[in-house]
């Protein structure tokens, strides 16, 4: 079944069910200065835009990881409005962490909680854009819509905010509906799919695409006690250390960029057909180097595909780590493991443009 709804998100379409998620509007006459301050990413992109971002500690560890969408002002205040999507299962946390921080640094601004008022939708795949096309007037295209923007639009007669992002790597957008329209919307959407293989697809499915793809589970491939360079997204916090704007976390990120890290978020293929759970010990040449954070069946790659962590007691670095042979235990056994540095999927993003080959 999660192979299924797998292939088909990858060949055709698939609809997830994201309606758990916490979403959290931020506003007031400082919530600029507070998301500059709470993310690790560049936050100037305007309204229109979303940015996928981390939220740090003062260790530099990720607290959370949430998008951040600058929408219309506030139609009352008139001042600036953030709207935040949250993962479900740490909703609750990240809300607290966002109003401690708004607290302890008096920032002039206000979180509410919205998580009941709106349902979200993921359409992903090949087709997404096409069943999309059917039930909106919006122009979906790259030059119009660039991915990490969002527009509103009305499907099924509602108002729905369309988010051009993905956590499986494929063409896509996260549709954050009124809760009481969010049926109405489910089945036009699914009546539209039915000419262009849409098919309701689960978490585990998630897990698998986004395993393949590279994409980081909070609480497991990044956590309070592992930071942005460890996990392999320096890319997440260059551009904020570059540009000398304050962030929580700013000074302990820039010590380990000086220092070196110790260890490094990194993927192996293991194509011998074993139960990976996490957790599992990673071997360098025999001796033990780290753990499994994360694991699931590739369904695209025929083989399962780990995510962990491998230490060095000095200094890691690359060359160490890619001289190494590698060896993945499960239930007293070793199996071989084939290291990648990046994602074992589309590492170019050609799929996430849009661009598909002939097939």
């Amino acid at each position: 079944m999660i192979g299924a709804e797998s292939n088909a998100c990858r060949e055709q379409a698939a609809l997830f069910n994201m309606s758990y998620f916490g979403k959290f509007y931020l506003s007031g006459p400082e919530a600029q200065a507070a998301v500059d301050y709470l993310c690790c990413s560049n936050m100037i992109k305007g309204p229109g835009g979303t940015v996928y971002t981390n939220m740090l500690n003062k260790n530099g560890g990720s607290e959370s990881d949430l998008t951040v969408s600058h929408i219309e002002p506030c139609p009352v205040t008139g001042f600036d409005r953030f709207y935040i999507a949250s993962g479900g299962s740490s909703s609750t946390r990240d809300m607290a962490h966002i109003m401690n921080v708004i607290d302890d640094m008096k920032f002039d601004c206000t979180l509410t909680d919205h998580s009941a008022d709106y349902g979200m939708l993921s359409l992903q795949g090949p087709n997404s854009r096409r069943i999309l096309e059917s039930v909106c007037d919006t122009d979906l295209s790259n030059d119009a819509f660039p991915f990490s923007t969002h527009q509103l639009t009305s499907i099924a007669g509602h108002q729905v905010r369309l988010m051009r992002l993905t956590f499986v790597g494929e063409l896509g957008w996260e549709l954050h509906v009124p809760s009481e329209g969010l049926v109405e919307v489910y089945k036009c959407l699914m009546e539209a799919g039915k000419g262009n293989g849409l098919v309701n697809a689960g978490y585990r499915a998630i897990d698998a695409l986004s395993s393949e793809k590279g994409y980081k589970h909070w609480h497991e491939d990044v956590r309070p006690d592992t930071t942005p360079l460890e996990a392999g997204m320096a890319w997440l916090v260059n551009a904020k250390l570059k540009s000398g704007t304050n962030f929580l976390g700013r000074d302990a990120l820039l010590a380990q960029k000086r220092d070196g890290i110790k260890k490094r978020l990194v993927c192996f293929k293991v194509k011998s057909p074993v139960p990976l759970v996490t957790l599992e010990t990673v071997y360098r040449n025999g001796d033990i180097v780290g753990y499994v954070s994360r694991t699931a069946y590739g369904y695209s790659l025929g083989c399962n595909v780990a995510w962990g962590y491998v230490e060095h007691p000095d200094k890691i670095n690359l060359d160490w780590i890619k001289s190494g042979s590698y060896q993945v235990e499960c239930m007293g056994e070793k199996y071989d493991a084939d290291l990648s540095l990046a994602a074992p999927f589309d590492p170019k993003n050609l799929r996430v443009k849009g661009h598909y080959d002939s097939k």
